[in-house]
């Protein structure tokens, strides 16, 4: 049976809007997958997906027809990917229905990805479709000048990153137009071009690179930035915490995804 990882965002969150580079890989701690029988219903109904994805426009055929037999017949997508998480579980959802109903004749990623991001679409009102194709493809990213390119990483480098439960379900949307508020201050604005972006991007040439050095030096720097000017995206609980792991260098932590609760991540 084929699964359809997590994904999580190792660089970029947020900044990606900016003009930073972004990295993103599979997780593969939480997954989903087709399953029939005793339906335990994932994200939403199939029915009405069906009818959503009837009336939009792919560059490769998506057989809404078919996804309404098998809805009939008791198929669903089983998945233990949280929900509120930023772990996207409406993207391996998406990439799952494109991968199985699919007519895929023109393999270009980028077109994938637009294709991708009209099925997710239905989940959020809009989306980049990153998340689905990190799923669907089911290996990294490296996400520069807006498009997405297949990269290798090292096990090590792989190996390097956990992540953190921290129990705190959030809304992603809230913490995102939160940083949008905060871009719109040209001291903030100022720092994160300065500072976050090319921290960012040193992080990601380390991680291509196989340079675990230079990789956690890099995230070091993001960890301090922040929890300096960042305070508000990281949950309350771990602020004491994410101090101690800076001054003692016990581990690093930063936000994974939107911020304010879901999953962080750490290196050691």
């Amino acid at each position: 049976m084929h699964f359809y990882p997590s994904k999580i965002i190792l660089f970029g969150e947020h900044t990606l809007l900016y003009g930073s580079e972004g990295l993103a890989i599979p997780g593969h701690r939480y997954q989903g997958r087709w399953n029939t029988g005793s339906a335990r219903h994932h994200g939403t109904d199939l029915f009405a997906l069906a009818d959503y994805l009837a009336a939009q426009s792919f560059h490769n055929p998506v057989d809404h027809r078919r996804m309404t037999e098998d809805a009939a017949s008791g198929w669903f997508f089983d998945s233990d990917i949280p929900v509120g998480y930023g772990a996207g579980s409406s993207g391996a959802y998406s990439a799952a229905i494109y991968d199985r109903y699919g007519d895929i004749r023109n393999e270009n990623p980028f077109l994938i990805k637009e294709d991708l991001a009209l099925i997710e679409s239905f989940f959020h009102g809009s989306s980049s479709g990153i998340d689905p194709l990190i799923s669907y493809y089911n290996r990294p990213f490296h996400l520069k000048e807006g498009r997405p390119e297949k990269v290798d990483l090292p096990t090590g480098i792989m190996d390097a990153f956990s992540l953190i439960d921290t129990k705190i379900p959030r809304q992603g949307s809230a913490y995102i137009q939160l940083f949008r508020q905060k871009m719109e201050e040209p001291v903030f604005a100022g720092k994160i071009r300065e500072t976050l972006i090319p921290a960012c991007a040193r992080s990601i040439a380390a991680a291509i690179a196989g340079d675990l050095d230079l990789l956690r030096s890099s995230f070091y720097e993001i960890s301090y930035f922040q929890l300096v000017w960042m305070p508000e995206f990281i949950p309350i609980p771990w602020i004491r915490i994410w101090e101690h792991r800076l001054s003692d260098s016990t581990g690093f932590l930063k936000i994974c995804g939107a911020g304010g609760g879901g999953f962080l991540l750490e290196i050691k």
